[in-house]
């Protein structure tokens, strides 16, 4: 017995007949009713199946979803200088040190292109100082241009290592007016200068 949806087989001589026919257009013997074929033609999916399309479709949509954040988070240098006062040591060419200052975090606003605000510096950090009293200074954090620009004097620029990778703690800068600053390195604090 055959049903294609548009035809349905005589069980007695196996005449096509058009679906919703009671009887053999052939022989004239009665044709199953359509409701009994439907029943027989659609086979509910196994507990099984179901388990394994619900359990590709989670991982799917977690990995689509895991994609979107990573690329949709504005992932910056400045996301660490208003969580602690971030220590910043500069090296010469040969990674010798030459300077270190402090950063603390003041104010931050996300932009569509990264993150930007204020911050002070500081030549040196002490626990429970109001740093407030100090002069902030603007900053732009650009992960699409690479780049964390610090408008003191002197001006201070933080190259990322790539646009689309991880954040370093350390990597090339540029200071105005100091040549041979060619590298820096970030370190947590605990609010002391140690």
């Amino acid at each position: 017995m055959k049903n294609d949806g548009l035809s349905i087989t005589c069980p007695n001589c196996g005449k096509l007949n058009v679906i919703g026919s009671k009887r053999c257009s052939n022989c004239g013997q009665p044709l199953p009713a359509q409701k009994q074929w439907e029943g027989q033609q659609h086979r509910p999916l196994s507990k099984r199946v179901v388990g394994v399309i619900i359990t590709i479709v989670a991982v799917l949509a977690i990995g689509l979803l895991g994609f979107i954040i990573q690329h949709n988070q504005v992932l910056s240098y400045t996301i660490f200088v208003n969580s602690a006062p971030q220590k910043v040591i500069f090296y010469d060419a040969d990674r010798h040190p030459v300077k270190t200052i402090y950063l603390i975090g003041d104010r931050r606003k996300k932009t569509a292109t990264g993150v930007q605000g204020t911050l002070v510096v500081a030549r040196k950090i002490h626990l429970n100082k109001n740093y407030r009293s100090l002069k902030a200074v603007r900053y732009v954090d650009s992960r699409q241009r690479g780049l964390l620009k610090i408008q003191s004097e002197p001006v201070m620029e933080f190259y990322y290592p790539s646009r689309n990778g991880k954040l370093r703690s350390n990597g090339r800068c540029k200071i105005v007016g100091h040549p041979e600053i060619k590298y820096f390195s970030w370190q947590g604090t605990s609010g002391r200068d140690n």
